[in-house]
């Protein structure tokens, strides 16, 4: 609704520009033209139409010009506000992983996004250290979680979308 108001408006602010450049277009050809209508005899009578007539042409082709230089630009910035977003959102979406980063995320998509530490550890190749530095990293960065389940810990796989 918001949206059909807004082109309407500048549907007709466009109409109002091109209208204005038509009858600045119309006054200078007539500035042209009527010099060689007149006489030289009453050439004095005509200065100062001609002054208001050229000040009037100036005064319509700027007004013309700017508001379609101003709905032209208006147009054009939110399609770049658009692809600054995607942008932003693509690169939300897909940080760096690590290759140790990219193998657990590997593993557990696997396995249904969920399972042991301990069975991670042998699946991934990783030492006990090594495998809780790097699950407490992605936990801080909210790629997987960690949930203490009686003598072991189960990893689940958080965020799925756009890491691999």
């Amino acid at each position: 609704m918001v949206n059909d108001e807004l082109s309407a408006s500048s549907d007709s602010m466009e109409q109002i520009a091109k209208l204005t450049l038509g009858m600045a277009i119309f006054m200078l050809i007539l500035l042209i033209l009527v010099p060689f209508t007149i006489s030289s005899t009453s050439f004095d009578d005509i200065v100062p139409y001609l002054i208001y007539s050229l000040f009037l042409t100036s005064i319509g082709v700027l007004i013309g010009v700017s508001m379609t230089w101003l709905l032209n630009n208006r147009n054009s910035q939110p399609v770049l506000e658009k692809e600054e977003d995607i942008l932003a959102k693509t690169t939300k979406k897909l940080p760096l992983l690590s290759s140790a980063e990219r193998t657990v995320v590997t593993i557990l998509k696997s396995n249904d996004n969920n399972m042991w530490q301990a069975e991670l550890v042998r699946q991934g190749g990783f030492t006990n250290s090594k495998a809780s530095r790097l699950l407490s990293s992605m936990e801080r960065d909210g790629l997987v979680r960690r949930v203490r389940d009686g003598m072991g810990k189960r990893v689940e796989l958080v965020k799925m979308e756009g890491y691999l």
